[in-house]
């Protein structure tokens, strides 16, 4: 077991399994999303996390534990590449890619519904996933000539989600009064275009793009 957990086809397997059960999770959920005030579920202007809100989205707990499982798969996904690639960068983003994971699986067991918890778990998620693109994207940069285990130019598909993760992080920043909870919605009226939450839906696409496009280098 532990032999294929540090193998490319470990990674392939748990890496392709974990991000197309998130991305499958969502659009289930989302399609099927009405909110508090009829409205369709929109990338738009509509948190992530809200596809999971308890008592609001109709398929809330496909998506939460999509995310479970998804956090639960990228852990190994994410040990199997930092153990493949050479150097000390690599090792420390296993780390952060544990972190990440369970930052994500716990989103999935706190949901909106939770906010202090829910809140915690995904700016875990989020500071650790930046961290996590930035070791992993240089230990492919930098590996050694004489053998490395997949292409250079796969070091380029971390700068999506590294952009991505660091606008979100800047945009966040500047939620007045939602320090504690700098997720809640709280009694704003929702704009017809959020570029935080926007932001977020980008963290979600590049990075599980960027765990299906490691895999395919392979």
């Amino acid at each position: 077991m532990i032999e294929f957990i540090t193998s490319s086809t470990g990674f392939q397997l748990f890496s392709l399994i974990g991000s197309s059960m998130a991305v499958l999770g969502a659009v289930i959920t989302g399609l099927a999303y009405h909110g508090n005030q009829g409205e369709r579920y929109s990338i738009l202007n509509h948190y992530i996390s809200e596809l999971g809100e308890t008592g609001v989205s109709r398929f809330s707990w496909i998506f939460n534990l999509s995310l479970i499982l998804t956090g639960l798969c990228l852990i190994p996904a994410c040990i199997s590449l930092g153990l493949m690639l050479s150097g000390v960068l690599p090792k420390i983003g296993i780390a952060a890619g544990v972190v990440c994971s369970i930052g994500l699986s716990f989103v999935g067991v706190f949901p909106m519904n939770k906010m202090k918890p829910h809140g915690f778990a995904a700016m875990t998620y989020f500071r650790a996933g930046l961290v996590m693109v930035i070791l992993f994207s240089l230990g492919i940069a930098f590996q050694p000539a004489s053998e490395p285990i997949l292409s250079r130019w796969y070091a380029l598909a971390g700068l999506l989600p590294m952009v991505s993760f660091s606008v979100f992080l800047l945009l966040i920043n500047t939620v007045s009064g939602k320090e504690d909870n700098p997720l809640s919605l709280g009694e704003m009226e929702r704009p017809k275009v959020w570029s935080l939450v926007i932001a977020e839906w980008m963290i979600f696409l590049t990075l599980m793009s960027w765990f299906q496009l490691i895999s395919n280098g392979f």
